[in-house]
């Protein structure tokens, strides 16, 4: 999909915003900064903050790269293993998270120290669930298996950048697929265990 000229300034400006929101909370700590000062740092009024994110903490969490229509379009009509499928379609979303792992990095660290950052991205994740519900109930036809599903895969990519985060020297893919194997054998012993 390309994005038109006007599109991509947004885009930049939410990202300016966002980034100038990090870097001041790293600095000074979130609660002692105000959006005066994330405005100013960021090169824009504060009324213009404010028409991007409806506080300052919602300016440190930003916009999450939700999940690609091509992606969930691939998931839904997979013919490989449902398991496969779905681990490809975590791949690639991870690597949209990867494309920018300092910024990733500094909301982890913000999102350590501030609990209303926290809500908010609970809230982005919650919505990621219920999307990836939907997309998965054209693959198994029951909506409760979709939701242990989606929450399963979603809690997985949270797992891999916190495992991520804490490892030096692992990508954010190698922290996936450390996860995502440990996703699989606990499947597998839930398996074993109702037969």
């Amino acid at each position: 999909m390309t994005l038109s000229l006007r599109q991509r300034r947004r885009l930049e400006t939410a990202r300016d915003i966002q980034k100038a929101t990090l870097e001041l909370a790293i600095s000074h700590g979130l609660e002692n900064v105000t959006t005066e000062e994330i405005a100013a740092s960021a090169g824009v009024s504060t009324r213009t903050f404010f028409n991007y994110y409806s506080n300052k903490e919602a300016a440190a969490i930003g916009v999450p790269p939700g999940f690609r229509e091509e992606d969930k379009d691939a998931l839904r009509q997979g013919t490989a293993s449902l398991a496969s499928d779905l681990k490809l379609f975590l791949d690639r979303h991870m690597g949209r998270l990867a494309a920018d792992e300092a910024v990733l990095r500094m909301v982890g660290s913000v999102l350590r120290s501030n609990e209303k950052a926290r809500g908010i991205l609970d809230g982005f994740l919650a919505s990621e669930r219920h999307e990836l519900t939907e997309c998965l109930c054209a693959r198994v036809n029951d909506r409760q298996v979709a939701a242990a599903l989606a929450s399963n895969a979603t809690n997985a990519t949270e797992r891999a950048i916190s495992l991520w985060e804490q490892e030096e020297n692992l990508s954010l893919v190698a922290a996936l697929d450390i996860i995502w194997e440990g996703v699989m054998s606990a499947a597998r012993l839930l398996t074993a265990a109702s037969e």
